[in-house]
């Protein structure tokens, strides 16, 4: 078995069940015969949109993998990998790759270093026996902190060796899951009891958490109105009584006075960043912050 086989096996026992692509890249091949479909699409950038989007409707067991060729293949990938970062959403790009000795060669193009600004993980295989450690990293990245693109890059010459019986196996990861303090979380709603107008801002990222149920459940408890980002439209019904709506560079008047005249804002699943397209409220508040990466905290001002 090769490396190319190996992760087509990897992506059977991950549960994968197809795979957008662009030909050519052995491992469409090499899927099919493990029984994952993969489907042809006219452009890379709708291959990875195509598991772009499969990724925003699964939970976090689940995510769209694209596979596409070397060089201009995974050049043409770059706006819909760029798509996903800001998005915050996994995917798993596997484009092929130049021999090991022509990947600082110019102009060959070395996916993994170009696009790492906008990937949330790259690596390359460089060795055969690498294959299921290289596989569980991204994994691991895929499942754990904040979602984003994952990249690895299989270049010809090493995925098409053998890998060595000694080579160590793969084994799937688990989520890490971390979150605050017990004292944190009581400061928080002592401060939500006690507000004379607090307001709940929502993001994607409750949503990519599956606390719709939850946050629908705290905000009928305390009679708190709900604001949401517009990547997190859905994370609050705008039919409940209690949402104020969404609002991306424009929104409605009700969130911009929630906005303007809370006391407390609770901020949950969104990275609050201060963008052209979003709205902006004045730091005279106090700001309660739930986000699963903690470098978007304190991070705008």
């Amino acid at each position: 078995m090769n490396s190319v086989e190996y992760v087509a096996r990897i992506l059977t026992d991950e549960g994968v069940t197809w795979m957008s692509c662009y030909p050519s890249n052995p491992l469409i091949e090499a899927v099919a015969r493990e029984g994952i479909r993969p489907v042809a699409f006219r452009h890379e950038r709708g291959a990875v949109m195509a598991a772009d989007g499969y990724s925003r409707l699964s939970d976090r067991r689940r995510f769209g993998v694209v596979a596409v060729q070397s060089q201009a293949g995974a050049e043409n990938s770059l706006g819909g990998l760029a798509q996903a970062n800001a998005d915050n959403v996994p995917i798993l790009a596997l484009p092929g790759g130049n021999p090991l000795d022509m990947l600082f060669v110019r102009p060959n193009f070395f996916a993994a270093r170009t696009w790492a600004p906008v990937l949330k993980r790259a690596e390359v295989i460089t060795r055969p026996d690498q294959t299921g450690n290289v596989m569980r990293r991204a994994f691991h990245a895929l499942r754990s902190g904040r979602p984003g693109p994952v990249l690895v890059e299989m270049p010809g010459d090493v995925c098409a060796q053998p890998i060595p019986e000694n080579a160590p196996g793969y084994s799937s990861p688990t989520p890490a899951l971390y979150g605050p303090s017990a004292g944190a979380v009581a400061d928080a709603a002592k401060k939500l009891v006690e507000a004379r107008e607090p307001l709940i801002w929502a993001g994607a990222g409750v949503m990519t958490a599956g606390a719709t149920d939850e946050l629908r459940v705290l905000a009928e408890l305390l009679d708190v109105p709900v604001y949401t980002s517009m990547p997190g439209k859905s994370a609050f019904d705008e039919r409940h009584p209690l949402s104020v709506g969404a609002g991306g560079s424009t929104v409605a008047r009700p969130a911009r006075q929630w906005l303007d005249d809370c006391d407390v804002l609770f901020a949950v699943g969104t990275s609050l960043t201060a963008t052209p397209y979003g709205q902006r409220f004045s730091r005279d508040k106090f700001l309660i912050h739930s986000v699963i990466a903690d470098d978007e905290i304190n991070k705008d001002t």
